[in-house]
């Protein structure tokens, strides 16, 4: 054994030339590698951030079943104290209450489903690239006005302009019967075009008021600045929720579960 490690060592050495340039070629195809997936897996954390800063955010309070089965019903209590207590124990983060629901969009020529997110306008642009994308006109304002923002094919399939009233037809957080005539405040182009033919926001505070919630939304959207931060992120909410608060922490795995395969 020695002896073959002597004579493979010698024979290294005999052409020196040929072993520096060998070796020199592999460690430049390794260090080549290696940066190479950090590159990859660098790409895709901003990938899955881009995605998540879109709309979702990186973490979501919301009641148990929600994500999943998204009713009326499943709401979340006094959801904007619950914004401002959590925004206390996460100074670092970004965050804005939510309100869901499923209605019927008129204009004078047209009827179409779409899903209405009710919004704290101010804070929104925080957890969602949204307001941001607005090609007409200008995102909500706050004091929860009789407004819209819906996207641009929505718009076109409605053919409504800015300035023009849509109306809006749903059930109540009670079961009642909600209605309501919003003003076309802004129309934003998203990229997705499932997102802008389906797509409307309102002020939080107006879409209490017509579909009977009081003071209840349906979520809490958190974003963070990178994705090391969500288990940390995790912990403090758990601890400022206590035990038998009834709502759940979702992550991002959580609220995407294709994302990470992806």
């Amino acid at each position: 054994m020695i002896l073959s490690l002597r004579m493979a060592w010698r024979n290294l050495w005999r052409h020196s030339r040929r072993t520096w340039l060998t070796a020199t070629a592999m460690i430049f195809s390794n260090v080549l590698l290696v940066f190479m997936i950090s590159l990859q897996f660098g790409s895709y954390d901003m990938m899955i951030n881009n995605t998540l800063q879109a709309f979702s955010g990186h973490l979501q309070v919301q009641e148990p079943g929600y994500n999943e089965n998204p009713k009326m019903r499943a709401s979340v209590p006094d959801v904007e104290s619950l914004r401002d207590r959590l925004a206390a124990r996460l100074p670092a983060a970004r965050l804005a209450a939510r309100a869901t629901a499923f209605a019927l969009a008129s204009s004078e020529q047209r009827s179409l489903g779409i899903q209405v997110i009710g919004v704290q306008p101010g804070l929104e642009a925080g957890v969602s690239t949204i307001p941001g994308l607005v090609r007409q006109g200008r995102y909500l304002d706050d004091g929860g006005a009789a407004e819209i923002v819906i996207g641009a094919v929505l718009a076109r399939n409605l053919k409504v302009s800015l300035g023009e009233e849509i109306t809006l037809l749903g059930s109540g957080h009670d079961g009642s019967f909600a209605a309501g005539v919003v003003t076309v405040a802004g129309i934003f182009e998203s990229g997705s075009v499932d997102m802008d033919r389906s797509f409307a926001e309102v002020p939080l505070d107006y879409f209490q008021d017509i579909f009977a919630m009081g003071e209840r939304g349906h979520s809490v959207a958190i974003a963070l600045d990178d994705l090391d931060a969500v288990d940390p992120a995790v912990t403090r909410i758990e601890e400022a929720l206590g035990e038998g608060s009834g709502l759940a922490v979702l992550d991002w795995n959580a609220l995407h579960p294709g994302l990470k395969q992806a």
